[in-house]
């Protein structure tokens, strides 16, 4: 599944207060890219912008996902999902009373997502065997590691 994403020019707003301005990044299939950045510098209105969390005021955000391209601008937040494009939440803001494989199959949202469970569950414990260690652990404190803490840290 070769996948990109192109932003082009754009501008977002929280209310009369712009917050970016003339934004553009190519991420092309098989990339990686990091947003840094100091706080206050747009990065996460960037993100909520792809998401469709917040609205542009200018500009395109286009997705190329298996050779179709999807203009994400004026797409719901759930649409943009089943697209298979997801914001991964900074600072662990999982779920710590739902064990690691619970939080894992949270992902598991869209139908062609659901349908691939057990190969997907089985790549991901594959990639990171703590996860594989960890996966019926709920969890509250660092000290029992579970999905409060699903990378081992």
């Amino acid at each position: 599944m070769a996948s990109s994403i192109t932003i082009e020019n754009v501008n977002a707003a929280y209310g009369a207060v712009r917050v970016i301005e003339d934004v553009s990044i190519n991420v092309k299939a098989g990339e990686t890219v990091a947003l840094l950045g100091t706080n206050g510098n747009g990065k996460s209105t960037l993100m909520k912008c792809v998401m469709g969390i917040v609205r542009p005021t200018a500009g395109r955000i286009v997705a190329e996902i298996d050779g179709e391209k999807h203009n994400l601008i004026g797409l719901s937040t759930e649409q943009i999902v089943d697209l298979g494009i997801a914001l991964v939440p900074e600072g662990r803001r999982l779920f710590p009373k739902l064990t690691v494989e619970e939080n894992l199959l949270l992902g598991a949202f869209r139908a062609k997502a659901r349908a691939q469970i057990k190969t997907n569950l089985d790549f991901a414990f594959e990639a990171f065997p703590r996860l594989a260690e960890r996966r019926r652990a709920g969890a509250c404190t660092r000290a029992d590691a579970g999905a409060a803490y699903p990378s081992g840290g």
